[in-house]
Protein backbone atom coordinates (compact mmCIF):
# COMPACT_ATOMS: atom_id res chain seq x y z
CA UNK A 1 0.00 0.00 0.00
CA UNK A 2 1.13 3.57 -0.75
CA UNK A 3 1.20 6.16 1.20
CA UNK A 4 0.40 10.11 1.01
CA UNK A 5 0.81 12.07 3.89
CA UNK A 6 -0.26 15.65 3.38
CA UNK A 7 0.66 18.90 5.86
CA UNK A 8 -1.08 21.65 5.54
CA UNK A 9 0.08 24.63 6.21
CA UNK A 10 -2.15 25.02 9.75
CA UNK A 11 -0.25 21.70 10.83
CA UNK A 12 3.02 22.82 10.03
CA UNK A 13 2.51 25.60 12.04
CA UNK A 14 1.50 24.00 14.52
CA UNK A 15 4.35 21.06 14.30
CA UNK A 16 6.64 24.26 14.26
CA UNK A 17 5.87 26.59 16.97
CA UNK A 18 5.71 23.66 19.58
CA UNK A 19 9.00 22.05 18.00
CA UNK A 20 10.97 25.29 18.50
CA UNK A 21 9.52 25.81 22.25
CA UNK A 22 10.80 23.07 23.36
CA UNK A 23 13.57 23.47 21.71
CA UNK A 24 14.49 26.92 23.41
CA UNK A 25 12.48 27.38 26.41
CA UNK A 26 14.00 25.74 29.40
CA UNK A 27 11.00 23.53 31.10
CA UNK A 28 10.51 23.33 34.47
CA UNK A 29 13.80 21.97 36.34
CA UNK A 30 15.25 20.51 33.22
CA UNK A 31 18.66 21.71 33.14
CA UNK A 32 19.33 22.31 29.81
CA UNK A 33 16.90 23.23 26.67
CA UNK A 34 16.08 21.31 23.77
CA UNK A 35 13.65 18.96 24.72
CA UNK A 36 12.03 16.67 22.27
CA UNK A 37 8.26 17.21 22.11
CA UNK A 38 5.25 14.34 21.06
CA UNK A 39 2.18 14.81 19.40
CA UNK A 40 -0.80 13.10 17.52
CA UNK A 41 -1.83 14.02 14.50
CA UNK A 42 -5.49 14.37 13.02
CA UNK A 43 -7.19 15.00 9.97
CA UNK A 44 -8.65 13.19 6.82
CA UNK A 45 -8.08 9.61 5.60
CA UNK A 46 -9.09 8.61 1.76
CA UNK A 47 -8.19 5.46 0.73
CA UNK A 48 -8.32 4.42 -2.86
CA UNK A 49 -8.70 1.33 -3.67
CA UNK A 50 -7.83 0.93 -6.98
CA UNK A 51 -4.70 2.67 -6.84
CA UNK A 52 -3.52 0.55 -3.99
CA UNK A 53 -3.02 4.23 -1.58
CA UNK A 54 -3.83 5.93 1.63
CA UNK A 55 -4.00 9.86 1.03
CA UNK A 56 -3.68 10.82 5.00
CA UNK A 57 -4.34 14.29 5.05
CA UNK A 58 -3.00 16.22 8.29
CA UNK A 59 -5.19 19.26 9.06
CA UNK A 60 -3.92 19.72 12.98
CA UNK A 61 -1.91 18.60 15.52
CA UNK A 62 -2.37 18.22 19.40
CA UNK A 63 0.85 18.58 21.64
CA UNK A 64 0.41 15.85 24.35
CA UNK A 65 1.15 18.26 27.32
CA UNK A 66 0.88 14.84 29.64
CA UNK A 67 4.26 13.32 27.98
CA UNK A 68 7.52 13.20 29.76
CA UNK A 69 9.62 15.08 27.55
CA UNK A 70 13.65 14.90 28.17
CA UNK A 71 16.66 15.51 26.07
CA UNK A 72 17.11 12.17 24.24
CA UNK A 73 13.41 11.02 24.69
CA UNK A 74 9.66 11.27 25.00
CA UNK A 75 6.98 9.54 26.79
CA UNK A 76 3.59 9.69 25.87
CA UNK A 77 0.78 8.45 27.57
CA UNK A 78 -1.49 6.04 25.98
CA UNK A 79 -4.43 7.02 27.68
CA UNK A 80 -4.12 11.21 26.96
CA UNK A 81 -4.41 9.93 23.71
CA UNK A 82 -7.49 8.22 23.88
CA UNK A 83 -9.00 10.80 25.71
CA UNK A 84 -8.22 13.17 22.70
CA UNK A 85 -9.14 10.85 20.08
CA UNK A 86 -12.16 10.23 21.24
CA UNK A 87 -13.23 13.82 21.39
CA UNK A 88 -11.76 14.35 17.85
CA UNK A 89 -13.85 12.07 16.12
CA UNK A 90 -17.21 13.57 17.76
CA UNK A 91 -15.77 16.76 15.90
CA UNK A 92 -15.18 14.83 12.35
CA UNK A 93 -11.53 13.90 12.43
CA UNK A 94 -9.72 11.27 12.83
CA UNK A 95 -6.36 10.21 14.70
CA UNK A 96 -3.71 9.31 11.80
CA UNK A 97 -0.63 9.30 13.80
CA UNK A 98 2.14 10.81 15.96
CA UNK A 99 4.99 12.86 15.35
CA UNK A 100 7.72 13.88 17.68
CA UNK A 101 11.33 15.92 17.69
CA UNK A 102 14.29 15.42 17.08
CA UNK A 103 16.69 18.53 18.80
CA UNK A 104 20.20 18.91 18.57
CA UNK A 105 22.35 21.94 19.65
CA UNK A 106 24.97 24.00 18.14
CA UNK A 107 27.90 21.16 19.60
CA UNK A 108 25.72 18.30 19.50
CA UNK A 109 26.44 16.45 15.70
CA UNK A 110 27.53 18.49 12.60
CA UNK A 111 25.16 19.65 10.48
CA UNK A 112 26.47 16.33 7.69
CA UNK A 113 25.86 13.74 10.93
CA UNK A 114 22.43 15.34 10.93
CA UNK A 115 21.22 14.78 7.26
CA UNK A 116 23.14 11.11 7.60
CA UNK A 117 21.56 9.85 10.80
CA UNK A 118 20.26 12.42 13.35
CA UNK A 119 16.79 12.84 10.90
CA UNK A 120 15.76 9.32 10.99
CA UNK A 121 13.96 7.33 13.43
CA UNK A 122 16.11 6.06 16.35
CA UNK A 123 16.15 2.41 17.19
CA UNK A 124 14.42 3.56 20.30
CA UNK A 125 11.94 5.24 17.84
CA UNK A 126 11.62 1.97 15.98
CA UNK A 127 11.40 0.03 19.05
CA UNK A 128 8.35 1.65 20.23
CA UNK A 129 6.96 1.33 16.96
CA UNK A 130 6.73 -1.95 17.47
CA UNK A 131 4.85 -1.98 20.62
CA UNK A 132 2.31 -0.36 19.57
CA UNK A 133 2.16 -2.53 16.07
CA UNK A 134 1.29 -5.30 18.64
CA UNK A 135 -2.03 -3.32 19.63
CA UNK A 136 -3.49 -3.46 16.11
CA UNK A 137 -4.64 -6.71 13.59
CA UNK A 138 -1.90 -8.02 11.07
CA UNK A 139 -1.51 -5.78 8.29
CA UNK A 140 -2.00 -2.87 10.38
CA UNK A 141 0.00 0.02 9.71
CA UNK A 142 0.48 3.51 12.25
CA UNK A 143 2.07 7.23 10.56
CA UNK A 144 4.64 8.66 12.15
CA UNK A 145 6.43 11.60 11.85
CA UNK A 146 9.67 13.29 13.31
CA UNK A 147 10.84 16.96 13.12
CA UNK A 148 14.29 17.34 13.39
CA UNK A 149 16.07 20.88 14.35
CA UNK A 150 19.54 21.45 14.31
CA UNK A 151 21.00 24.86 15.46
CA UNK A 152 23.98 26.70 13.53
CA UNK A 153 26.38 29.47 13.94
CA UNK A 154 24.18 30.97 11.18
CA UNK A 155 21.87 30.97 8.15
CA UNK A 156 22.40 28.52 5.80
CA UNK A 157 20.10 27.52 3.61
CA UNK A 158 22.43 25.33 0.82
CA UNK A 159 20.38 22.07 0.14
CA UNK A 160 17.08 23.36 1.32
CA UNK A 161 14.66 21.41 -0.36
CA UNK A 162 13.10 18.02 -0.98
CA UNK A 163 15.48 15.26 0.04
CA UNK A 164 13.32 12.37 -0.96
CA UNK A 165 10.00 11.13 -0.81
CA UNK A 166 10.00 11.29 3.06
CA UNK A 167 12.33 14.04 3.77
CA UNK A 168 11.89 17.84 3.07
CA UNK A 169 14.83 20.22 4.63
CA UNK A 170 14.31 23.57 5.11
CA UNK A 171 15.24 26.17 7.20
CA UNK A 172 14.30 28.31 10.02
CA UNK A 173 16.34 31.25 10.93
CA UNK A 174 19.79 30.21 12.11
CA UNK A 175 18.49 26.47 12.45
CA UNK A 176 17.83 23.96 10.12
CA UNK A 177 14.77 21.71 10.35
CA UNK A 178 14.37 18.17 8.65
CA UNK A 179 10.00 16.25 8.48
CA UNK A 180 10.38 13.54 8.10
CA UNK A 181 6.94 11.18 7.04
CA UNK A 182 7.06 7.71 7.16
CA UNK A 183 4.65 4.71 7.70
CA UNK A 184 5.02 1.58 9.25
CA UNK A 185 4.46 -2.18 9.25
CA UNK A 186 5.41 -5.35 10.47
CA UNK A 187 6.04 -9.00 9.15
CA UNK A 188 4.61 -12.16 10.45
CA UNK A 189 7.90 -12.24 12.35
CA UNK A 190 8.17 -9.56 13.86
CA UNK A 191 10.19 -7.09 12.02
CA UNK A 192 9.42 -3.33 10.63
CA UNK A 193 8.56 -2.30 7.61
CA UNK A 194 8.79 0.89 6.12
CA UNK A 195 6.49 1.33 3.95
CA UNK A 196 5.95 3.42 0.48
CA UNK A 197 5.38 6.90 1.66
CA UNK A 198 5.50 10.43 0.28
CA UNK A 199 5.60 13.49 2.38
CA UNK A 200 3.11 16.46 0.48
CA UNK A 201 3.68 20.18 1.95
CA UNK A 202 2.95 22.43 -0.70
CA UNK A 203 3.67 25.31 1.69
CA UNK A 204 7.25 24.07 2.05
CA UNK A 205 7.43 23.05 -1.42
CA UNK A 206 6.68 26.92 -2.32
CA UNK A 207 8.72 28.32 0.21
CA UNK A 208 11.76 26.30 1.82
CA UNK A 209 13.45 29.18 3.92
CA UNK A 210 11.00 30.56 6.50
CA UNK A 211 11.66 34.25 8.71
CA UNK A 212 13.60 36.41 6.91
CA UNK A 213 13.26 38.67 9.57
CA UNK A 214 13.61 35.57 12.39
CA UNK A 215 15.74 36.41 15.35
CA UNK A 216 18.61 34.22 16.00
CA UNK A 217 18.47 30.95 18.37
CA UNK A 218 21.56 31.22 20.87
CA UNK A 219 23.22 29.89 23.75
CA UNK A 220 22.77 31.99 26.96
CA UNK A 221 26.11 33.67 28.38
CA UNK A 222 28.30 30.75 29.53
CA UNK A 223 25.63 28.30 29.52
CA UNK A 224 26.15 26.53 26.39
CA UNK A 225 23.01 23.77 26.53
CA UNK A 226 20.30 26.69 28.01
CA UNK A 227 18.82 28.97 24.74
CA UNK A 228 17.46 32.22 24.11
CA UNK A 229 15.87 33.24 21.30
CA UNK A 230 17.31 36.73 20.16
CA UNK A 231 14.95 38.69 18.05
CA UNK A 232 15.82 40.81 14.81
Amino acid sequence: MNHLVEVSKEALAQMLLNGFEAFVIKHGNKKRSGIEFHASLYGDIEIDEKNDEYHNRIQFVSVDTSAEMASGSVGNKAEAEDLKEDIAEQLGYYRLGNIHSHPYLKDEMTLDQVRERGCLFSEGDEEFFLQELDKYNPGAYILELVLTIKQLEKQNTARDGRIDDQVIEFSVGNCKCFLRAQAFSKTDDGELIDEPTKLICEYLEEFTYIGADFGQVAAKENRKRVLEYKPR
